[in-house]
C-alpha cells in the first residue's frame, strides 16, 4: 500500500478545483456599519442560503470616518463543493442590480479556487 503523502498528492493531481467567482460590491458612500450588515444579510439570506451558495468574505471599508464607501468583497461558492454556475452568477448579478443601496459592482468570470489571483501573497 502506498504510503499517505503519495495518495494525497494523486488526489490533488487529478481533483480538479472548484469553479469559483469574486464579488465586490460597492454600497451606497456614507452608509453605516448597521445598514451594509442589512444588505450583507438580506444577501446571504435571500439568495445565496436558500440557492445552495457561500459567500466566502464579507464587509470592508469600516473604522473610523471611512473615507471609501462600504463593500462586500469575497469569492463565491457553492457550498456543496461543487461549480458555480453562470447561471448562479447571474443570480447574483440580478440580485445586486435590483438592490438601491448597491452602487455598482463585479464578478470575476468563473475561475479554479486555487488560480493565482485568488491565494493571498505570502508576507516577505
Amino acid at each position: 500500500m502506498p504510503p499517505l503523502r503519495q495518495i494525497k498528492s494523486k488526489m490533488t493531481m487529478t481533483n480538479r478545483a472548484e469553479l469559483v467567482s469574486e464579488l465586490r460590491a460597492t454600497l451606497t458612500h456614507g452608509l453605516n456599519l448597521q445598514g451594509a450588515e442589512k444588505v450583507l444579510h438580506a444577501l446571504q439570506d435571500n439568495l445565496l442560503v436558500l440557492t445552495g451558495l457561500y459567500l466566502n468574505g464579507g464587509l470592508h471599508h469600516f473604522g473610523d470616518k471611512a473615507e471609501f464607501s462600504p463593500e462586500i468583497v469575497g469569492l463565491v461558492t457553492r457550498a456543496d463543493g461543487s461549480d458555480l454556475s453562470e447561471r448562479d452568477r447571474r443570480k447574483i448579478e440580478a440580485w445586486l442590480v435590483s438592490t438601491p443601496q448597491v452602487t455598482e459592482f463585479s464578478m470575476s468570470p468563473l475561475k479554479p479556487v486555487n488560480s493565482p489571483e485568488f491565494i493571498p501573497a505570502k508576507n516577505k
